[in-house]
C-alpha cells in the first residue's frame, strides 16, 4: 500500500513538469503581449503588394496608397503594370478578360472629377460631395445608396451604370494624382462604395467593376476581399 501513493506522487511530479513546460511555451506569446502579440503576429504575415504579379492566396498591405490597408486575396487575383498602385490608387483585378473589361477592385482616395455639365474639373471635398458628383451626373444611372460598412468604416453603397441614352466612351470621370483618368463605359457595370474615411478631406471610394454580364459572380468574390480590409490605424 505504501508504494501507491509514492506512484501517484511520481505521476503527478511528472504531469506538473509537462504543464509547467507548456506554460512556459505559452507563456512565451502571452508575454509579447498576449493576444496582442498573436495580433501583431497575424500583421507581420501581411505581405506588400507587388506592382505586377500574380497573387499567391494570403494577406498583402499597400505600399502608396494612402491611407495604408490591409487585405486578404484567395485564389485567381493579380496585380498588373497597367493598374500601378499609386499614392490615390489600388487596383487588383480577378479573372480574365471578358467583353474588353477585366474584374476589378478599385481602392481610391477621390479628389478630382469631371463635371459633366460645366466640363471641367472640379474637387471633391468630402463623402457627401461624392455622392452628390455620382447621384446628378448626367451620364450615369445611380441606385439608391444603402448604409454599408468596410474594415470598421461606415459609409454607403450603391450601385451605377452608363445611362442608355450616354456617349460611348462617355466623359472621363475622375482623375489621378499622376494624371490618369478613369470613366464608365458601356457594358460595365459597378458597386461603388463611399466611406467617411476621409485623407486631408479627400473621400474613399471602393469600386466593384466589371462586365455587366459578369458581375453577379464576380460581387460576392469582391466583397469576400473587402470583409478583411484593416485601414491602419482604424
Amino acid at each position: 500500500m505504501r508504494g501507491r501513493p509514492t506512484g501517484l506522487l511520481a505521476t503527478g511530479v511528472l504531469m506538473a513538469l509537462v504543464a509547467l513546460v507548456l506554460n512556459a511555451c505559452g507563456g512565451g506569446a502571452s508575454g509579447a503581449g498576449g493576444s496582442g502579440g498573436g495580433e501583431h503576429h497575424q500583421q507581420a504575415k501581411a505581405r506588400p503588394l507587388p506592382e505586377e504579379k500574380a497573387l499567391r492566396p494570403g494577406e498583402y498591405h499597400s505600399v502608396k496608397f494612402k491611407p495604408p490597408l490591409s487585405f486578404h486575396v484567395g485564389k485567381g487575383w493579380r496585380t498588373s503594370s497597367d493598374l500601378t498602385e499609386a499614392p490615390d490608387r489600388l487596383i487588383i483585378a480577378e479573372g480574365k478578360e471578358v467583353k474588353g473589361f477585366l474584374n476589378l477592385l478599385i481602392f481610391r482616395n477621390v479628389h478630382e472629377v469631371y463635371d459633366a455639365r460645366s466640363h471641367k474639373w472640379v474637387d471633391v471635398n468630402s463623402s457627401e460631395e461624392l455622392l452628390s458628383w455620382f447621384q446628378h451626373h448626367p451620364n450615369l444611372k445611380v441606385g439608391k445608396p444603402q448604409p454599408v460598412t468596410v474594415g470598421g468604416a461606415k459609409g454607403v453603397e450603391f450601385d451605377y451604370a452608363l445611362a442608355e441614352d450616354s456617349p460611348n466612351p462617355a466623359p472621363k470621370t475622375w482623375r489621378y494624382s499622376d494624371g490618369l483618368t478613369g470613366s464608365v463605359d458601356k457594358g460595365s457595370y459597378n458597386r461603388g462604395i463611399i466611406l467617411d474615411l476621409d485623407v486631408k478631406g479627400e473621400p474613399v471610394d471602393i469600386t466593384i467593376g466589371c462586365a455587366t454580364s459578369e458581375f453577379d459572380e464576380f460581387l460576392p468574390k469582391a466583397k469576400k476581399v473587402l470583409d478583411t480590409v484593416k485601414w491602419e490605424g482604424a
